[in-house]
């Protein structure tokens, strides 16, 4: 990249960092595209060098932060077996979401098949396509049966819900499980499912 370049990524996630923290502390629909800009130290007009509107921010906020969870939990899992490294990348973003709680609700709450839609028609997010297209080839051999790719992915994405529900039970104060204990039948229910 050339200096230029890094000034504009710079800007970019400093507006990012910006809008994160604001989001948590007020609330994404309280935070104004002003209120984000002011605590960024950028003018007003800079924002939209980056982005079209706060939905567009929040997306690829989204995004990014989705692609950078998957990515770091499938390099922390190398485990032969693919039903134990998929266990093993599981339970890495279920511990990351209840350590991070403020990005499991704006994940869990915006990752969306629209969203998904936009990442396969918009250049853009042609890196996260790319992602998501590797972490569903590189579980491929998961599935003990013949499914097709769409059922393949519906598959996934029902592990994925039962994942998101555990982190919300997790996360409630009056839960009855103890995490381990959610996790022990969480990925009782996975293995199931996925045949094995």
């Amino acid at each position: 990249m050339t200096t230029v370049q890094d000034k504009k990524k710079d800007k970019e996630e400093k507006i990012i960092q910006s809008a994160l923290a604001l989001f948590e502390e007020k609330g994404y629909e309280k935070t104004t595209i002003r209120d984000i800009m002011k605590k960024a130290d950028f003018g007003l007009g800079t924002f939209y060098l980056y982005f079209k509107d706060k939905q567009d921010l929040k997306e690829q906020i989204v995004l990014s932060k989705a692609m950078d969870l998957v990515v770091s939990a499938e390099k922390r899992c190398s485990q032969e077996d693919h039903t134990e490294r998929y266990i093993c990348f599981v339970d890495y973003i279920i511990d990351y979401f209840l350590a991070h709680p403020f990005e499991f609700e704006l994940m869990s709450k915006n990752m969306t098949f629209a969203l998904y839609a936009k990442i396969e028609n918009d250049e853009r997010f042609a890196e996260a396509d790319t992602t998501l297209k590797y972490i569903l080839n590189k579980y491929e051999e998961l599935f003990s049966q013949k499914y097709s790719a769409p059922q393949k992915l519906y598959i996934l994405s029902l592990t994925v819900e039962i994942m998101i529900s555990t982190c919300k039970s997790a996360l409630m104060e009056e839960s009855v499980l103890s995490i381990d204990e959610m996790k022990s039948v969480l990925f009782g229910v996975i293995k199931k499912i996925i045949n094995k």
